[in-house]
């Protein structure tokens, strides 16, 4: 099948269990509801749980007759979104971080695999201290590159609110990272 699909098509598609759409769906957003969610519980085995689960939910609703029906990604996004609000109900303190081998990986020297690694501490410390709307949409602008319309309607806001989420979103950041940096 084309993945060059429209997400209506294949919403569609989908509804009927066409299993070329349900599969360009899966194909098509995974990769960035996963490191959406990893980025949020900083766990591998969490974040491919949960993104799984965001589609047995689509599975679950299309079945029903239920789901998205205009805007695929906004549906899928939010879904994970809420997961990751149960999941940090469920675990309100991790006492460890996995080691991620990506971010070592390129033959860097050790003082630079140290430095690198310090500073997503400092930043992932510094996301943890935003609301979580404010996470949610800071990660969607930027490390997912959404447009602030996608991102209003994953969380549920309109646009200007989402601008003004961000703007405070990233005059804290700024001030949590000065302080932790200090």
């Amino acid at each position: 099948m084309s993945t060059d699909l429209d997400d209506q098509t294949l919403i569609r598609m989908a509804r009927r269990f066409d299993e070329s759409a349900l599969s360009a769906i899966f194909d098509r957003y995974y990769e960035p509801l996963y490191r959406y969610i990893y980025h949020q519980v900083r766990h591998v085995e969490t974040a491919e749980d949960l993104a799984g689960e965001v589609f047995q939910r689509l599975l679950a609703k299309l079945q029903t007759g239920h789901g998205p029906e205009r805007y695929l990604k906004a549906w899928l996004f939010k879904v994970a979104t809420n997961l990751v609000i149960d999941e940090s109900r469920r675990l309100v303190y991790r006492d460890h971080l996995e080691f991620d081998e990506t971010l070592y990986a390129g033959g860097a020297g050790v003082d630079e695999q140290a430095q690198q690694a310090i500073l997503i501490e400092h930043a992932h410390t510094a996301l943890q201290k935003l609301t979580p709307k404010q996470r949610s949409i800071i990660l969607l602008k930027f490390v997912e590159g959404l447009e602030n319309d996608e991102v209003a309607r994953i969380v549920g806001l309109p646009v200007g609110a989402v601008k003004s989420l961000q703007h405070r979103a990233l005059g804290a950041l700024r001030r949590h990272l000065a302080n932790i940096m200090a």
